[in-house]
């Protein structure tokens, strides 16, 4: 089992795959609540640890997450906790994990007990496949639709949607059953207080929407944005915007555009590519307004017809917005100017040099110096004084041409310039995908 089976965040888990844990041991073997037998530690994260347990009457296995002790004094780390609970048990699908029990231990612990999933989660899925078929990478979207709508229709975003959170498990005969995990940081929209301080930034960097990247409002669509970043990877095996700094990728998030999925992978259909693509709009009201429209189209792109897109008037589907440009500042301007007008006046001192060297050369007598246009003959030369020239034949106009001695020099030269010639191989579509 893996971690993520339990609605944890492998980011921040130190569990069994991670070599000794340093989780406390006092839940294992004890009984809670007079029901749950704690039988192992499957994790522990940044809120809490998650048990397996066993419901001693119906000798049927759960997973208990019991929040650490320090954080019980914090209340709006409990607040979190109370609500992913509420949340989850709240929307009532079933591609949500389901919440059983929740409750307090002797020492003031709170806890919540959700059903125990056997499988693995998305994460792991694509560190195995490196990048999924088209046909599986559809069959998981749908799902998470399906999931996400409900929580939409019940008022609920969840705002952390990524491979963690997303668990896959074999339900009947249906392989790749999605489970939604993890509402730890859901956002309510009709709950009594807020959980969060305007302008805090929640959620992982490589799946946040420009907006949740900026610390603003968010609603829905940055659910959205999420499932079309799980989507890109999912097919590519790449995440859209990446950097080596958090800062890096919050920054591409909000003004870069991502490179195409085609791009990386030419067996896209395009259908899918204008899907995902519109997913990843920056402004909220550019993308799909709801995931029963994704679903929608993503069943009649895995049927072969042609999708709908959303209801929604938008830029071309396969090239998103370009930021926005901000105005240009005067300071820099300034001190363009001031580097203009520097070098213009070092380009006027240094040839007002040259002049004046030219025209001190040009007045001293002697050798010094030669007329303009005419270089001077070397001083041999001038004392020899000219030789005889032979008769030569009169021209047309009357004039003689004096003969300079000896062979006249070749003119050098002039090679021709070829340009190489574009190679017929050449990936247009490299160069600009959106032609």
């Amino acid at each position: 089992m893996s971690n993520g089976a339990n609605g944890f965040d492998d980011s921040e888990v130190s569990g069994p795959h991670s070599g000794v844990s340093k989780a406390p041991q006092g839940l294992l073997g004890r009984t809670i609540d007079q029901r749950y037998r704690v039988e192992a530690l499957l994790g522990e994260g940044g809120m809490g640890l998650v048990y397996r347990v066993t419901h001693t009457r119906l000798n049927k296995p759960l997973a208990i997450k019991v929040l650490r002790r320090e954080n019980t004094k914090d209340p709006e780390v409990l607040a979190r906790f109370r609500r992913e609970a509420e949340s989850a048990s709240g929307i009532g699908n079933q591609h949500i994990v389901d919440i059983h029990d929740f409750g307090e231990l002797e020492d003031g612990s709170t806890y919540f007990v959700m059903e125990c999933l056997e499988g693995l989660d998305l994460i792991d899925a694509l560190d195995v496949a490196q990048r999924m078929p088209e046909g599986r990478a559809i069959h998981i979207a749908i799902q998470l639709c399906r999931a996400l709508g409900a929580a939409h229709d019940a008022g609920i975003v969840h705002r952390d949607l990524k491979p963690e959170n997303v668990f896959l498990i074999r339900r009947n005969d249906t392989e790749d059953f999605v489970k939604v995990l993890d509402f730890g940081i859901a956002k309510v929209a009709n709950g009594p207080k807020r959980l969060t301080r305007d302008g805090e930034v929640l959620g992982t960097p490589h799946y946040m929407s420009p907006e949740q990247c900026e610390g603003d409002g968010v609603d829905h669509r940055t659910d959205v944005y999420a499932l079309g970043v799980l989507l890109y990877e999912m097919l590519t095996g790449h995440v859209p915007h990446d950097a080596d700094t958090m800062m890096g990728i919050l920054t591409k998030q909000m003004y870069e555009d991502p490179i195409p999925p085609k791009v990386r992978v030419p067996q896209i259909s395009e259908p899918l590519e204008q899907l995902i693509m519109r997913c990843l709009e920056k402004k909220p009201e550019q993308r799909y307004q709801t995931m029963h429209d994704i679903e929608a189209d993503l069943q009649r792109i895995h049927t072969g017809q042609q999708p709908v897109g959303p209801d929604t008037v938008t830029l071309k589907p396969t090239r998103p917005p370009a930021p926005a440009r901000r105005a240009v500042s005067p300071i820099y301007l300034g001190g363009l100017a001031m580097a203009l007008l520097a070098l213009v006046g070092t380009l006027a001192a240094d040839a007002y040099t040259h002049r004046g060297t030219d025209a001190e050369a040009a007045s001293q007598p002697g050798d010094f110096a030669a007329p303009l246009g005419r270089a001077s003959a070397p001083p041999a030369e001038r004392q020899a004084g000219p030789e005889p020239v032979a008769d030569q034949p009169a021209s047309a106009s009357g004039d003689s041409e004096p003969e300079t001695e000896g062979p006249r020099a070749k003119p050098p030269r002039r090679h021709s310039r070829h340009r190489p010639k574009p190679s017929p191989q050449r990936d247009q579509a490299i160069l600009d995908p959106w032609k």
